[in-house]
């Protein structure tokens, strides 16, 4: 799961995937990487859910005489 989190103002630059951010700018990371110090946390972000493979049988059947 992600997470939408703001580099606090203040802190130092957060280097997160090989990109470099300042205190006020929006990153999405790891929800595990959320909890540091640096980052305030705006929002979670929900993965999609998942459809089933399955569907119902259809009741297409030829008619009868």
């Amino acid at each position: 799961m992600k997470s939408l989190v703001r580099v606090k103002e203040g802190s130092f630059p957060v280097r997160y995937d090989g990109v470099t951010y300042k205190a006020g700018e929006e990153i999405e990371v790891l929800s595990d990487h959320a909890e540091h110090p640096s980052f305030e946390i705006l929002a979670v972000i929900e993965p999609p859910k998942k459809r089933g493979g399955k569907t119902a049988p259809t009741s297409e059947t030829e008619p009868t005489e």
